[in-house]
């Protein structure tokens, strides 16, 4: 799946789901064209191909240049927006305070249910909040930058909440524990042991590849629909407080969840959730209006490639 691709599928349920997703499908992206990259260059330094076909050599130059047209040109895209964002920010004076940043990620970490939960995603895919915070402060350096000269009423506010109200109720959710393994094998034995009176946090610690939950006896916190795999989340959202899972092949491997308390959905008025609709008001009018901007400084940079990413 492409850089471009995996942020749409993220965006899916960007502005009233979980809106941060489709940074950590870019992150993921990105992550995994420049380990290959890496790995080729490493671990063959003196070799020239790659692989042969009939006695016709696959060179590296050839093999990286098919890896940057799977993902090439969508992440060069994305890493000269965010130079000509940052070079644009100091330009007009604008910057993000180190409150800022952990004010959003504080936000992003409730958004993914917990920070457990964020964690116990990002370690899934080997990934680290260092590396999600990199992508997001240029958007919000964007985002400070297309709102500067926008004023925003309460009645925009009101306006705003009424026309998606459902997207501001508070959705079920879950507080999980889980152990997650590799093969379907150890998956048994874990079900196995749990049957036969194991403890499960003993078990997750002793057993899960979930290094950020492992040690907390597997315990992710209480996670909505929209962020765990959804194998995995719809066998889950069916159980009752107390129940838990028979072993379920997910996309990071085999899991068993525990559901340790759940919370039913519940509507919600404006009051309560103000501050929310400001930020989901907020994204919704730099999401209109970030690609012409942002197509607006690209088109009096002066930027040159020195390699063709294909689409």
């Amino acid at each position: 799946m492409t850089t471009e691709n995996q942020a749409q599928e993220a965006e899916k349920g960007h502005l009233f789901g979980n809106k941060y997703l489709w940074i950590l499908g870019i992150v993921i992206a990105l992550a995994i064209a420049s380990n290959v990259i890496m790995y080729i260059w490493f671990t063959s330094p003196a070799r020239i191909g790659v692989a042969e076909v009939n006695g016709e050599v696959i060179t590296k130059d050839e093999f990286i240049k098919a890896i940057i047209a799977q993902n090439g040109q969508s992440a060069l895209d994305w890493i000269i927006e965010n130079k000509l964002i940052y070079q644009e920010a100091k330009k007009e004076g604008i910057s993000v305070s180190d409150e800022e940043i952990e004010s959003r990620m504080s936000e992003i970490r409730s958004s993914f249910g917990s920070q457990e939960s964020f964690l116990s995603i990002l370690s899934l895919y080997g990934l680290t909040e260092e590396a999600f915070k990199e992508q997001l402060i240029p958007r919000m350096l964007a985002e400070k930058i297309i709102m500067k000269d926008k004023d925003i009423s309460d009645k925009d506010l009101i306006e705003f909440f009424a026309k998606n109200k459902s997207s501001f109720d508070e959705k079920e959710q879950v507080k999980l524990r889980h152990i997650l393994l590799k093969t379907l094998e150890e998956a048994q034995q874990a079900e196995e042991e749990l049957r036969n009176g194991k403890d499960f946090g003993t078990l997750a610690k002793e057993m899960s590849i979930d290094t950020a939950t492992s040690s907390n006896g597997g315990e992710m916190g209480w996670v909505g629909k929209g962020v765990l795999d959804p194998a995995l989340e719809k066998v889950v959202f069916s159980l009752n407080k107390g129940e838990r899972t028979s072993v379920v092949k997910t996309s990071f491997g085999y899991e068993i969840a525990e559901v340790l308390d759940k919370k039913a959905a519940r509507s919600v008025t404006f009051e309560e959730v103000k501050d929310r609709v400001k930020e989901a008001y907020i994204e919704d009018i730099v999401q209109q209006n970030y690609s012409d901007w942002v197509q607006g400084l690209k088109s009096v940079a002066d930027i040159k490639y020195y390699i063709s990413p294909g689409k």
